[in-house]
């Protein structure tokens, strides 16, 4: 069964890569995620791996130039998966301006932190939840997935 907008809190709706599934939102379009992070192999690595599983993937470096992405297209996106320390800037103004933006964005934070300063980035701000780098593919998902489908708490995954 294909990831959708409707199935995405379900176990068995994720397909492997490789099958002939996309996901679709409620219109019928990918589930369409904006990507921040300043490492070029990490943004490379997420969309490879979002893609077989219906993600509309959209990778930027700078937080700056993302932002004038997201402004342009607020509604667009259902999900920003953000790198939390980056040059230029950070991840928490990044957050505050993404809300700002579109209250209703999912936002994870992505990052290498350590799991105690992830734990207090998700105290100070109102972020759905992270993904601790590395991590593995199903697990990621599955944070996504929860987070998608309006978790009322933060997801983590490490």
């Amino acid at each position: 069964m294909p990831l959708t907008a409707e199935n995405i809190g379900q176990p068995d709706a994720v397909k492997a890569p490789g099958q002939d599934a996309v996901q679709a939102a409620a219109g019928g379009s990918p589930i369409r995620v904006l990507a921040i992070d300043d490492n070029e192999e990490f943004r490379n690595l997420i969309t490879e791996l979002l893609q077989p599983f219906g993600f509309e993937v959209h990778a930027v470096a700078s937080p700056v130039k993302a932002l004038e992405k997201f402004t342009q297209e607020k509604d667009a996106f259902q999900l920003v998966l953000l790198d939390y320390y980056m040059p230029q800037l950070d991840g928490a103004k990044t957050f505050e301006w993404l809300k700002k933006l579109n209250p209703n964005v999912k936002v994870i934070i992505v990052s290498g932190a350590e799991e105690l300063r992830l734990r207090q980035i998700l105290a100070q701000h109102p972020i759905d939840g992270y993904i601790r780098k590395p991590f593995r593919v199903q697990e990621a998902l599955q944070i996504i997935r929860h987070v998608m489908s309006k978790s009322s708490r933060p997801s983590v995954a490490s």
